[in-house]
């Protein structure tokens, strides 16, 4: 669940396009050497993607490296807005994306998914002495603060109600939590538990209830028309890091935590 960037990022970006890209010129998809991908990323979500030193790291990152090492393939990976992302898989731009991207059945319109490969829950920040405990509490008078554009406003709307003056979306919404204007904060679980980290003396807590937040899925994107044959390497490649312990690794690495490799082993193709 990758959030919306903000108004005056999303005008760089689109700046960006109109200007052919900024920085380093993207290679178009099929105009690389041979053996080379051209993947396309947004490089502002640690630790899935960002910029360190100048240079594109996270678990995305990690990730696609091996697997396309594993495939045979080397990837050139570029940076762009989070727009720009789509738009590059869309006109053929670029050969694959990788960015926290969440499989919704309207992309899948549009884009081809890979198998998922990283499974994102949604997630309740709230202050420890609160009477809340599921998220049907927040429907109780509460107000919930939740980044504009993210799939968490999607899954608190679907709860609460589209226009529901009770959903904040903001981009503060742990500045409204810790300062009492919001009762709690809903977002993707890893960027709360990084939120909770940031903060560690303001004596805050997270909840989870599936019942409510459907668990989100991440997949590479790709071209509908001619990705099938990057999707299958890659496909493959991702399901053998899984089997022989790789994935999770990269995974712990990251997240200093275990994933769930048999629930990820046992998700179908999308």
């Amino acid at each position: 669940m990758k959030l919306w960037i903000a108004a005056a990022a999303a005008l760089l970006a689109a700046g960006c396009l109109l200007a052919g890209g900024c920085g380093k010129e993207a290679p178009e998809a099929g105009t690389s050497s041979e053996g080379h991908v051209h993947i396309v990323t947004h490089a502002n979500w640690n630790p899935f993607e960002y910029l360190k030193d100048g240079k594109i790291t996270g678990f995305d990152i990690d990730l696609i490296e091996e697997a396309s090492k594993r495939a045979g393939l080397t990837p050139d990976i570029t940076d762009a807005g989070w727009e720009a992302i789509f738009e590059q898989i869309r006109t053929g731009q670029a050969d694959a994306a990788v960015s926290g991207i969440t499989i919704t059945d309207d992309r899948k319109k549009t884009y081809l998914f890979s198998k998922p490969y990283f499974v994102s829950r949604q997630a309740i920040l709230v202050r420890e002495d609160t009477d809340i405990s599921c998220a049907k509490d927040l429907m109780d008078g509460k107000t919930v603060a939740v980044q504009n554009g993210s799939t968490g406003q999607e899954a608190l709307e679907k709860l609460m109600g589209k226009n529901n003056p009770a959903i904040r979306k903001t981009p503060m919404s742990i500045q409204m939590l810790i300062g009492g204007q919001v009762d709690a904060l809903v977002g993707d679980e890893t960027s709360v538990k990084a939120i909770k980290a940031q903060y560690p003396d303001q004596h805050l807590k997270i909840l989870y209830d599936d019942a409510a937040f459907t668990p989100e899925y991440f997949g590479i994107l790709y071209p509908k028309d001619k990705g099938q044959a990057l999707q299958q390497k890659l496909d493959k490649a991702l399901s053998d890091m899984v089997s022989d312990g790789t994935y999770s690794r990269i995974y712990e690495k990251w997240f200093h935590s275990s994933p769930d490799e048999k629930m990820l082993a046992s998700l179908k193709q999308e």
